[in-house]
């Protein structure tokens, strides 16, 4: 006994001194870096020291402070508009090592690996032997590198980072967090019609956009908003995943004020999507009700709020309905060739690369073309489709095809049933919680929403900036990996008593 609890303090001790280690070297090297009058990284030195000593005295807030940075891009923008070294910017997941120095050495517990993490090895060993056949092997090694990273590697970190129903409830809240603190910025944004600052980064927007008739007739351009990350389109993807966290949160809050909150960032979420204006997006929610529906996930009464809120949302910003209109004419596409010719350019040049990635997975089906290669062979197998022609490389603007063509069946099978087991997990968590713990149940049916939405607005956006899918991912899988180790027959917690679910409560009338 005494040999055991001399082991617990030297480990305890050993986490200690090598977490002031860390704090120590990394807050040196900052301010060598200041010093040598390379580039102001203030941000830096203020900061980071900050959320790792805050992470030594409570491992759990360094999960928060990474979760919130990571799909913020916060840590990129500080590089990319105010000269943070990248170096600084690469460590943001690092953080996720005090948390998990805490489990392994002052904790004792093991590592965690769930069943579908190894499907994620099992799709980085296929990108692996498809950078050895790639046209360029270098630069393909380098994509696949990054994916390993942004990947393999933060889910590893974030599954053993959220262990607990409390860091997990923590974490979900860290990141609506961050949908409220991004919509409030782009939303001021497009109140004020101040497109030309872009907020220190902040707010990055598409200029151009596209053109609408407003109520006086005459055509205007409308800006579109990018958020941190740049890119119009992902920033609505990443918003939208955020509203069913949200409304979870809302909805198994009780306390009043923290319920008021979460409402109130989830309307930020919502609108920080909304000043996107992406077609996308608008179709990947609806094929998420849908599949939500087939599900049994979504009550009648449920739906008819919905398609209410759809109504006032596109009285309200009356571009929408243009946007989704537009949607309409990709049916010509298959319809008439000669009616293409009047399509929106946008959307012929995304099928054109959507037929070009198809021909390439047709002559490649096993491993593709190589990690990150497809935009090298859109030109070439673009011609094929005849729908537009391609200039440059292309992205494959598809989820599925750009995976398969640059990974192969093999790589898009893996990657599907990585998602699929976790989704057949949570539809179990659901199914056993529902009634006994519904605030349990509600909480995995939004992680399923979640990863639906991206599933489905994903038929119109390529495999990129993937780390936001795979620490949205790594969140689903803790959330099936910690309430699969609680069972029915232990008492509801205090946090879901007198608690009702709108959104799936069974309702037995005959008794």
């Amino acid at each position: 006994m005494e040999a055991s609890s001399s082991k617990s303090d030297i480990q305890q001790i050993a986490y200690l001194w090598g977490s002031w280690f860390a704090i120590i070297t990394l807050w040196i090297l900052a301010a060598f870096h200041v010093l040598s009058g390379a580039s102001p990284v203030w941000l830096g030195i203020v900061i980071l020291p900050v959320v790792l000593v805050a992470g030594y005295l409570k491992p759990h807030l360094a999960t928060y402070a990474c979760v919130f940075l990571i799909y913020s891009n916060l840590p990129v923008v500080a590089a990319q508009f105010h000269g943070l070294p990248y170096a600084i910017v690469a460590m943001t997941p690092a953080m996720l090592l005090l948390p998990l120095g805490y489990f392994l050495w002052v904790r004792g517990e093991g590592i965690i690996f769930p069943w579908e993490g190894m499907f994620v090895v099992g799709m980085v060993v296929v990108q692996s032997f498809g950078v050895m056949f790639s046209r360029a092997p270098d630069e393909s090694f380098s994509d696949l590198v990054r994916s390993i990273f942004e990947g393999l590697g933060l889910f590893f970190l974030v599954i053993n980072a959220i262990r607990t129903p409390e860091i997990l409830r923590g974490s979900l809240w860290a990141i609506l967090a961050t949908g409220a603190f991004m919509g409030a910025v782009t939303g001021h944004q497009y109140l004020t019609n101040n497109y030309q600052s872009d907020y220190g980064g902040l707010a990055q927007a598409d200029q151009l956009g596209f053109s609408e008739v407003n109520e006086r007739g005459v055509s205007i351009v409308r800006a579109r908003s990018a958020g941190p990350i740049g890119e119009k389109n992902r920033y609505a993807q990443n918003m939208l995943m955020l509203l069913p966290i949200g409304v979870c949160l809302a909805l198994t809050q009780r306390n009043q004020w923290l319920k008021a909150l979460a409402w109130g960032a989830t309307g930020l979420t919502i609108f920080g999507w909304a000043v996107t204006f992406s077609r996308g997006s608008v179709v990947g929610l609806a094929g998420a009700i849908v599949i939500a529906v087939f599900l049994g996930y979504l009550r009648p009464r449920v739906l008819v709020v919905m398609g209410i809120t759809a109504v006032l949302f596109v009285a309200v910003m009356p571009a929408y309905r243009e946007r989704i209109t537009s949607l309409l004419a990709a049916s010509q596409l298959v319809t008439s060739t000669q009616g293409s010719q009047e399509i929106d350019g946008s959307l012929r040049s995304r099928a054109t690369i959507m037929m070009a990635a198809a021909n390439v997975i047709a002559e490649n089906p096993i491993l593709g073309v190589g990690q990150g290669m497809f935009p090298y062979y859109a030109r070439e197998y673009g011609k094929k489709s005849g729908y537009s022609v391609v200039h440059g490389n292309w992205e494959a603007h598809n989820l599925y095809l750009g995976i398969g063509a640059d990974s192969g069946l093999l790589g898009l099978s893996c990657f599907l049933a990585a998602i699929g087991v976790v989704i057949v997990r949570l539809h179990r968590i659901r199914r056993q919680f529902l009634q006994t713990n519904p605030a349990v149940a509600l909480t995995a049916t939004a992680l399923v929403f979640t990863l639906l939405i991206y599933l489905m607005s994903g038929m119109f956006l390529h495999y990129s900036y993937i780390r936001y899918f795979w620490l949205m991912f790594a969140m689903a899988s803790a959330t099936a990996t910690i309430f699969a180790r609680t069972t029915t027959s232990q008492p509801t917690n205090q946090a879901s008593q007198n608690y009702s679910d709108p959104i799936h409560k069974l309702t037995n009338q005959n008794g």
